[in-house]
């Protein structure tokens, strides 16, 4: 299923998930004008077809006791890529997503560290595969939450 085969009511249903996964079917559906079961009937289509891969709660890296969270940037020299970002994922768990990006950099990490000093030793650890450049995200940052209906145009 692609974005485009969403109606109006699975964006409907999709943004009331994202904003609480745990929101009862029948206020879901009360809110947006449907029965409990055609909520349920429609979440478990987008389930099925993997538009929705999942369901979890969201950890606040700071009130974790994971003070500085960051974003490394990792040039390789082009030789085994697989193996490099599985082992740093692997022997790393303070990486919780890793990208494969075009560009100047091969890969770019976000890594959550209790510390400067634990930061300096993941990147010493990453640094032995590639070119890094680190940057430390500052406390006020946006994340956006929510996948929203694509548009057509930059001007919708």
């Amino acid at each position: 299923m692609s974005g485009s085969t969403l109606d109006e009511m699975d964006w409907n249903i999709l943004d009331e998930l994202q904003g609480d996964a745990r929101v009862p079917f029948g206020d879901m559906a009360r809110k947006l004008g449907i029965s409990a079961e055609e909520a349920a009937a429609r979440v478990k289509r987008m389930e099925d077809e993997g538009v929705i891969t999942g369901y979890r709660a969201d950890v606040d890296p700071r009130k974790a006791g994971y003070n500085i969270s960051a974003i490394i940037s990792v040039s390789t020299d082009g030789a085994s890529r697989d193996q490099i970002i599985n082992d740093a994922l692997s022997n790393n768990p303070e990486v919780t997503s890793c990208w494969s990006v075009t560009g100047a950099s091969d890969f770019l990490l976000e890594a959550h560290v209790p510390s400067l000093e634990f930061l300096e030793e993941l990147l010493q650890d990453i640094g032995r595969h590639g070119r890094l450049t680190t940057s430390i995200v500052l406390p006020r940052y946006a994340k956006r939450k929510k996948i929203l209906p694509p548009r057509e145009s930059m001007t919708d």
